[in-house]
């Protein structure tokens, strides 16, 4: 006699790496011929960018990620209203060590600045000290395969229904978008550019046979001086640059899922003209994260015993991942600018950035709890007609609730800011308003008890000695019948059928008959 076993392979995400990678940002800055001597720093910025990752094959396996730390800073010379701006960009290289499989592996990485100090040396040198971080998060496909059915050996069964991601198909694509574009009539001509930043304002994608198109567009806002009639000023502008590209997922097709995180790493604004230029050219970095996976629904055994021979199996705990669900909102946080140089007589810019974004679950009120810092900024001008750059910090919390979180449920939270408006309370003091997009996805898994193999020992078999046909069983109530049919080594059918029994629960304190198999 043999026993056929039958096998079905899942795939689960593991997490191989979650670490923090810290780099030392220091800078010995000389001036160059053409700039202006240095009277006043307003501000110095590291912004850090990922250029690119690699994951090594050989063993043991280590991923490298290539990135960039653009340093600017805004001055002003003696008795000059005009704002300057210097930008130098740094290149580091940082890795880190993988521990385990590494199989079809899906990267984040999170670059942040953690601090930055300029010192003038003198009008013409200065010395940047700082540092930035890298969080990194590699996951990996993990596959393990489950009986699903058995027969021989007088085998019995106990099956449950799970759904589980049985493909898993990654890809990450780093896309360059150039836009030409014009000032126009109704603003002045660039005369350089202080800041610019994008938020991806909107995306959709299709999937077709073998790839996946995806075009949104992203919104661009940039702050920049020019020349008036009243001497220098300052300008902000505001445009959208469409984009839409193909990503090759060899395999996908309309019975994955996709789930699309578009990054902007980088916008440059650089100008046509030597000195005043209407015309400008807008680059456009973004890294395109696409997951795409396959979900299937399977009958599972859970547990298994002979009700004629010796049965050992072997059992498996494991996490099956559940669809990811998409989490949408809005949060709207108030923060104040002060200006403490002199009254407030115009107000070029107001504008916010998030970090330190973090995600929680509260027991107690059943909901995630997203925070985070919102940084309030602000180029204005006081009553001498001197720019004044200002600037305040605080946190934001926002609510999501989730009744049926365990343990092994996240949320990967991706915050945008969607507008920023300011009203002028008095000359020295801004009310700011930001309005918050809350994105993401929420993640969850069951953990289940799974049989990864069966074994009858035909040699081995059962004493029925001296067994009776029938056996008295006192049954409590919500006893669960696999479970005394096990123990007397018989069938869930043979109980139910005998004592009219119609679900897997005994419904209230009865006495059973149990039918016993030979």
């Amino acid at each position: 006699m043999d026993l056929k076993v039958n096998r079905e392979t899942f795939t689960s995400s593991e997490v191989v790496l979650d670490t923090c990678v810290e780099q030392a940002v220091e800078l010995d800055y000389i001036l160059p011929d053409y700039y202006p001597d240095i009277f006043r720093i307003m501000k110095c910025r590291v912004i850090p960018r990922i250029v690119s990752h690699s994951i090594s094959s050989e063993e043991p396996k280590k991923i490298t990620c290539e990135l960039t730390a653009l340093i600017k800073i805004w001055y002003q010379t003696e008795n000059s209203k005009c704002v300057n701006c210097i930008e130098q960009k740094m290149s580091f290289t940082k890795s880190a060590d993988i521990i385990g499989e590494c199989i079809n592996p899906s990267v984040s990485l999170i670059p942040k600045a953690d601090y930055v100090n300029c010192r003038v040396i003198n009008q013409r040198r200065l010395d940047i000290r700082g540092a930035i971080s890298v969080k990194i998060k590699v996951t990996g496909e993990k596959k393990q395969s489950f009986v699903i059915n058995s027969s021989g050996g007088n085998i019995q069964l106990k099956k449950s229904f799970v759904t589980y991601p049985s493909k898993r198909i990654v890809s990450t694509k780093r896309v360059t978008v150039i836009e030409e574009l014009e000032i126009g009539s109704a603003k002045p001509p660039i005369t350089s550019v202080i800041r610019s930043d994008c938020q991806v304002t909107a995306s959709e994608y299709k999937i077709i046979t073998g790839k996946l198109v995806t075009k949104g567009e992203a919104s661009i806002n940039m702050l920049y001086t020019c020349q008036k009639d009243n001497g220098d000023g300052i300008e902000t502008m505001k445009f959208t640059v469409p984009f839409s590209q193909v990503i090759d997922m060899e395999g996908i097709d309309e019975h994955y899922e996709a789930f699309l995180d578009i990054t902007p790493l980088g916008c440059d604004i650089v100008t046509k003209g030597v000195n005043q230029s209407e015309e400008f050219e807008c680059e456009l970095v973004l890294l395109v994260n696409c997951t795409a996976m396959k979900y299937e629904t399977a009958e599972v055994v859970t547990d298994a015993y002979s009700t004629t021979y010796d049965c050992t199996y072997e059992v498996c705990e494991t996490k099956l991942e559940n669809m990811p669900v998409p989490i949408s909102g809005t949060e709207q946080i108030k923060g104040r600018l002060m200006c403490r140089d002199g009254k407030i007589s115009c107000v070029y810019d107001v504008w916010c950035s998030v970090t330190n974004v973090t995600s929680c679950f509260n027991h107690d009120s059943n909901e995630f709890i997203i925070n985070g810092n919102i940084n309030f900024c602000g180029m204005v001008s006081n009553e001498n007609g001197c720019p004044v750059y200002i600037e305040s910090e605080c946190v934001f919390e926002h609510s999501v609730p989730w009744e049926k979180a365990s343990d092994d449920s996240c949320i990967e939270p991706k915050i945008s800011v969607l507008s920023c408006s300011y009203n002028l309370v008095d000359d020295e003091n801004i009310e700011v308003k930001a309005e918050l997009s809350i994105g993401g996805y929420l993640h969850e898994s069951m953990t289940k008890n799974l049989i990864s193999d069966i074994s009858v020992d035909f040699d081995s078999k059962k004493d029925c000695t001296g067994a009776c046909a029938l056996k008295l069983y006192f049954a409590e109530s919500n006893e669960d019948v696999w479970e005394i049919a096990k123990k007397y080594s018989t069938s869930v059918e043979a109980i139910s059928e005998e004592n009219d029994i119609s679900g897997e629960k005994i419904p209230e304190k009865t006495m059973l008959l149990i039918p016993i198999i030979s």
